[in-house]
């Protein structure tokens, strides 16, 4: 499984990298968000792991960027901030598929948990329909 890791601070970057990595998950690291989906669109990953603020493209725009390409729309996202601000997990949760994560709050294993959980019910043979919500897959026939 492939984990995209994206934060513009090089060392909780590759905090999370070493913790996915050494837990059996390829990485692939984003120093921001315009980074991160230009990576997302040439592969695809499994998981989107991504901070909040970060210069050229925050995590939001991120992740409003993704569900809007089909190649990408349903991959799950888990976002991370130092702040553990209440607007951003409300704002976070409004989203389809994205978790949010405080760092220096979540333990290293709720993370690991965290993403276990989100690949094990990762969406498969969805579409998003123009006309739908874009938060709301729709199963194929």
């Amino acid at each position: 499984m492939k984990i995209l890791v994206a934060d513009d601070d090089k060392d909780q970057r590759e905090l999370y990298a070493e913790l996915l990595s050494q837990n059996g998950y390829q990485v692939v690291e984003a120093v921001d968000g315009l980074d991160a989906l230009e990576k997302s669109l040439q592969k695809p990953p499994d998981l989107v792991f991504t901070g909040i603020i970060m210069p050229r493209m925050d995590g939001f725009e991120l992740i409003r960027n993704l569900r809007n390409n089909v190649a990408t729309a349903v991959i799950p996202v888990i976002m991370f901030s130092h702040l553990g601000r209440e607007e951003d997990k409300q704002k976070a949760s409004k989203l389809l598929n994205v978790h949010f994560a405080v760092k220096g709050y979540d333990s290293p294993s709720e993370i690991l948990e965290k993403v276990k959980d989100l690949l094990q019910h990762k969406p498969s043979n969805l579409e998003l329909k123009p006309e739908d919500d874009e938060r709301q897959p729709r199963a194929m026939l």
